[in-house]
């Protein structure tokens, strides 16, 4: 139980001043991300490759902040979807396809979403109901 307190209080401490940093990288990728896909979507996709590269940059800024969160489980979840992140970003630096970088944008929401509900969740109690069935005697130790 010591231990579920301290992993609590880690993560208030990590929610504490409310991560204005966390709120910086999500919403200028959630920019680049949606920049890059308009320009995808257009006659000139080589706009497109300025916001891919910022938004390499910006991912690997948020994974960062994001490895500094108290739940060690979570930390190969974050580094599998920011690998994801990077190699999708990467391919399409040489074509870029709209729908991926949507996709992209998608993910990043539903995530922002994620940590937005960790810091949200009330102090974690452990069940501590009892059985409220009565223990019965063994039948042996009559």
């Amino acid at each position: 139980m010591s231990q579920l307190k301290k992993i609590t209080r880690q993560i208030e401490s990590f929610f504490s001043d409310g991560n204005p940093e966390l709120d910086f990288l999500f919403d200028s990728l959630l920019l680049s991300l949606k920049t890059a896909s308009k320009n995808a979507g257009s006659s000139s996709i080589a706009r497109a490759t300025p916001s891919i590269k910022h938004a390499q940059t910006l991912s690997t800024l948020l994974e960062a902040a994001l490895l500094k969160l108290p739940v060690l489980s979570l930390h190969e979840h974050i580094q599998d979807l920011f690998e994801y992140f990077q190699r999708t970003l990467q391919e399409n630096l040489h074509i870029p396809i709209h729908s991926e970088l949507d996709d992209l944008a998608q993910l990043t929401a539903e995530l922002r979403k994620g940590i937005t509900s960790l810091s949200q969740t009330p102090n974690i109690k452990p069940n501590t109901q009892k059985n409220p069935q009565s223990a019965e005697p063994h039948p042996v130790s009559n």
